[in-house]
């Protein structure tokens, strides 16, 4: 599961936005793990989180974060 995880992460590490449909294709996540954990991210304003259009990016202090470890 972690793998999986850090593949939707990887991917989001780009500072684009995904639909929550391609992050869940190219994790293997399902989709409503995949929304578990945007919301979770977008709570601490990890992540910023198009609900209508069921997209996500990575904050820019995240994935400048993310690219430091």
């Amino acid at each position: 599961m972690h793998k999986r995880i850090d593949n939707a992460l990887e991917m989001l590490k780009d500072g684009k936005w995904h639909s929550i449909r391609e992050i869940s294709q190219k994790s293997k996540l399902h989709e409503c793990k995949i929304e578990l954990l945007t919301n979770f991210l977008s709570a601490f304003s990890f992540l910023e989180l198009n609900r209508q259009q069921k997209k996500a990016r990575l904050s820019k202090a995240f994935t400048e974060f993310l690219k430091k470890i």
